[in-house]
């Protein structure tokens, strides 16, 4: 059992998770046009706090993640709120072979990334997964000095744009937008850091 498998009954009890879920989903808002999208994917979903935020705004939306408990937290919260276009499944884009039906509009991933050691990797696999001018929107840390997390930690130390860019470039995408859209903030008085997260937005490709 992992450590999000162990977090994943009592996640939605703190009420910062679920803000911090409220206002990211408003930002989308504010700068994509929800409407026009089919088909959605949030990778590391969780149990699900941004899509249940945006179920109201997107017609269809795979929640996908590699913990089982985050997976069946997801799955007990449709069932209980009787929401039948959230689709909760556990896969590991990065190791199981997966390929939807039909391709995805929109892909969306929250403080995901720098938990993926192959950024370019993922990239990649998104590109296989979505429609061409489809959008990937990458909510994530910017850089920061290793102070975020508490624990060890083996993955990226937040986002450096131009060098995000430069992947997201590489994998196929135009990036299109990018704004500090939400502050984290951890510990108290002299103590207390913020710490900003981004939003970028990238368009795929057409392939030539």
């Amino acid at each position: 059992m992992n450590e999000f498998d162990e977090m994943a009954a009592t996640w939605d009890d703190d009420p910062i998770r679920m803000e911090r879920a409220a206002s990211i989903a408003q930002s989308m808002r504010d700068i994509l046009d929800m409407g026009i999208f089919q088909n959605a994917l949030e990778y590391g979903s969780g149990t699900g706090l941004l899509s249940f935020a945006l179920e109201k705004d997107l017609k269809s939306i795979t929640l996908m993640d590699e913990s089982f408990e985050m997976t069946r937290v997801a799955i007990e919260k449709c069932k209980a709120s009787q929401v039948n276009h959230l689709h909760p499944i556990r896969m590991d884009l990065m190791f199981d072979q997966y390929q939807p039906k039909s391709k995805f509009d929109l892909i969306f991933i929250l403080l995901t990334l720098h938990h993926i050691n192959d950024t370019e990797g993922i990239l990649s696999r998104f590109k296989d997964i979505i429609n061409p001018n489809g959008i990937l929107a990458i909510i994530d840390l910017e850089s920061e000095d290793g102070s975020f997390h508490d624990r060890e930690f083996h993955g990226h130390l937040g986002f450096d744009r131009n060098e995000l860019e430069k992947k997201v470039t590489g994998a196929g995408f135009q990036p299109k937008h990018y704004d500090v859209i939400y502050n984290i903030v951890k510990g108290e008085d002299e103590d207390k850091r913020s710490y900003p997260l981004f939003l970028m937005i990238a368009q795929s490709l057409q392939d030539v």
